[in-house]
Protein backbone atom coordinates (compact mmCIF):
# COMPACT_ATOMS: atom_id res chain seq x y z
CA UNK A 1 0.00 0.00 0.00
CA UNK A 2 1.83 3.86 -0.61
CA UNK A 3 1.59 6.25 1.46
CA UNK A 4 -0.85 8.10 -0.20
CA UNK A 5 -3.50 5.26 -0.33
CA UNK A 6 -2.44 5.45 3.60
CA UNK A 7 -2.75 8.30 4.45
CA UNK A 8 -6.41 8.85 2.21
CA UNK A 9 -7.51 6.05 4.37
CA UNK A 10 -6.85 7.74 7.19
CA UNK A 11 -7.87 11.05 6.35
CA UNK A 12 -11.17 8.84 5.44
CA UNK A 13 -11.60 7.83 9.59
CA UNK A 14 -10.45 10.97 10.74
CA UNK A 15 -12.68 13.46 8.52
CA UNK A 16 -12.98 16.92 9.48
CA UNK A 17 -16.62 17.66 9.83
CA UNK A 18 -18.75 20.80 8.42
CA UNK A 19 -15.39 20.75 6.03
CA UNK A 20 -13.99 23.95 4.14
CA UNK A 21 -11.59 23.53 1.41
CA UNK A 22 -8.94 26.69 1.36
CA UNK A 23 -6.08 27.07 -0.47
CA UNK A 24 -4.01 29.76 1.25
CA UNK A 25 -0.76 31.26 -0.19
CA UNK A 26 1.99 32.56 1.12
CA UNK A 27 4.52 35.67 0.80
CA UNK A 28 8.00 33.98 -0.34
CA UNK A 29 10.02 36.88 1.94
CA UNK A 30 9.34 38.95 4.35
CA UNK A 31 11.82 41.56 5.28
CA UNK A 32 14.75 39.41 3.97
CA UNK A 33 13.23 36.10 6.00
CA UNK A 34 12.41 33.65 3.15
CA UNK A 35 9.65 31.18 3.58
CA UNK A 36 10.65 27.70 4.27
CA UNK A 37 8.65 24.47 5.63
CA UNK A 38 9.39 25.31 9.35
CA UNK A 39 8.43 29.31 8.45
CA UNK A 40 5.25 27.95 6.86
CA UNK A 41 4.50 25.45 9.61
CA UNK A 42 4.99 28.61 12.26
CA UNK A 43 2.81 31.06 9.96
CA UNK A 44 -0.10 28.56 9.69
CA UNK A 45 0.21 27.98 13.64
CA UNK A 46 -0.27 31.56 14.14
CA UNK A 47 -3.45 31.11 12.05
CA UNK A 48 -4.59 28.49 13.77
CA UNK A 49 -4.49 30.42 16.92
CA UNK A 50 -5.94 33.18 15.21
CA UNK A 51 -8.85 31.83 14.27
CA UNK A 52 -9.39 29.41 16.87
CA UNK A 53 -9.39 32.84 19.13
CA UNK A 54 -11.95 34.47 16.75
CA UNK A 55 -14.31 31.17 17.09
CA UNK A 56 -13.94 30.46 20.38
CA UNK A 57 -12.55 33.18 22.53
CA UNK A 58 -11.58 32.77 26.25
CA UNK A 59 -13.47 28.80 25.49
CA UNK A 60 -9.76 28.57 22.71
CA UNK A 61 -7.25 29.75 25.54
CA UNK A 62 -8.62 28.12 28.94
CA UNK A 63 -9.93 24.55 27.70
CA UNK A 64 -8.12 24.10 24.52
CA UNK A 65 -11.41 24.03 22.12
CA UNK A 66 -10.43 24.18 18.44
CA UNK A 67 -11.56 23.87 15.12
CA UNK A 68 -10.21 20.42 13.52
CA UNK A 69 -7.72 21.08 10.64
CA UNK A 70 -6.05 18.97 7.74
CA UNK A 71 -3.17 20.99 6.68
CA UNK A 72 -0.70 20.08 3.54
CA UNK A 73 2.05 22.62 2.28
CA UNK A 74 3.15 22.62 -1.35
CA UNK A 75 5.87 24.28 -3.29
CA UNK A 76 8.54 24.01 -6.16
CA UNK A 77 10.40 25.55 -8.50
CA UNK A 78 7.57 27.03 -10.22
CA UNK A 79 4.75 27.18 -7.79
CA UNK A 80 5.12 29.59 -4.41
CA UNK A 81 5.06 28.00 -1.11
CA UNK A 82 1.02 27.78 -0.36
CA UNK A 83 -1.36 25.14 1.80
CA UNK A 84 -4.20 23.17 1.14
CA UNK A 85 -6.22 22.50 4.29
CA UNK A 86 -9.85 21.41 5.18
CA UNK A 87 -11.12 23.78 8.16
CA UNK A 88 -14.39 22.57 10.09
CA UNK A 89 -16.80 24.96 9.94
CA UNK A 90 -18.16 25.87 13.41
CA UNK A 91 -22.03 25.39 13.50
CA UNK A 92 -22.18 28.79 14.98
CA UNK A 93 -21.68 30.09 12.02
CA UNK A 94 -22.34 30.72 8.64
CA UNK A 95 -20.18 29.78 5.61
CA UNK A 96 -19.90 33.33 4.18
CA UNK A 97 -19.13 34.64 8.13
CA UNK A 98 -16.47 32.17 8.62
CA UNK A 99 -14.87 31.95 5.31
CA UNK A 100 -14.70 35.62 6.13
CA UNK A 101 -13.81 35.31 9.42
CA UNK A 102 -10.49 32.51 8.49
CA UNK A 103 -8.94 35.20 4.96
CA UNK A 104 -9.19 37.85 7.35
CA UNK A 105 -6.98 36.07 9.95
CA UNK A 106 -5.01 34.68 7.02
CA UNK A 107 -4.29 38.05 6.41
CA UNK A 108 -3.08 39.32 9.76
CA UNK A 109 -0.13 36.40 9.66
CA UNK A 110 3.61 37.79 8.58
CA UNK A 111 3.68 35.56 5.61
CA UNK A 112 -0.35 35.49 4.72
CA UNK A 113 -1.07 36.10 1.08
CA UNK A 114 -3.77 37.93 -0.70
CA UNK A 115 -4.43 35.37 -3.72
CA UNK A 116 -6.75 32.31 -1.64
CA UNK A 117 -9.54 30.07 -3.24
CA UNK A 118 -12.11 28.13 -0.65
CA UNK A 119 -15.12 26.22 -1.26
CA UNK A 120 -17.74 24.61 0.39
CA UNK A 121 -17.68 20.78 -1.01
CA UNK A 122 -21.35 19.92 -1.94
CA UNK A 123 -21.04 16.31 -1.91
CA UNK A 124 -18.87 13.63 -0.26
CA UNK A 125 -17.42 13.11 -3.41
CA UNK A 126 -16.52 16.55 -3.52
CA UNK A 127 -14.60 16.29 -0.39
CA UNK A 128 -12.87 13.09 -1.76
CA UNK A 129 -11.39 15.20 -4.31
CA UNK A 130 -10.35 17.90 -2.82
CA UNK A 131 -8.66 15.47 -0.41
CA UNK A 132 -6.94 13.52 -3.56
CA UNK A 133 -6.03 16.86 -4.93
CA UNK A 134 -4.49 17.66 -1.71
CA UNK A 135 -2.66 14.30 -1.75
CA UNK A 136 -1.07 14.57 -5.12
CA UNK A 137 2.74 13.84 -5.66
CA UNK A 138 3.37 16.65 -7.55
CA UNK A 139 4.69 19.78 -6.37
CA UNK A 140 6.27 18.18 -3.32
CA UNK A 141 9.48 17.50 -2.37
CA UNK A 142 8.94 14.96 0.01
CA UNK A 143 5.71 13.71 0.43
CA UNK A 144 5.78 12.36 3.77
CA UNK A 145 7.08 15.52 5.28
CA UNK A 146 4.25 17.65 2.83
CA UNK A 147 1.99 17.07 5.74
CA UNK A 148 1.59 19.40 8.11
CA UNK A 149 1.38 17.47 11.09
CA UNK A 150 1.64 19.42 13.77
CA UNK A 151 -0.98 21.57 12.22
CA UNK A 152 -3.44 19.23 11.41
CA UNK A 153 -5.95 18.28 14.40
CA UNK A 154 -8.36 16.47 13.05
CA UNK A 155 -6.95 13.52 14.59
CA UNK A 156 -4.13 13.20 17.66
CA UNK A 157 -0.65 11.78 16.85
Amino acid sequence: MSHNSIIKQFYQEHRVPSPVNFTLTQRQVVDGQWISDEVSQQNFRHFANLLNSQIYGKTFKRFGKKLLMFVVREHDAIHRHHLHCVIEKPSSRTYRDFVTTALTCWGDTRFGYYQNHFEVPATNQRETGWIDYCLKQRSKADYLDSIDWMNSTCFEL
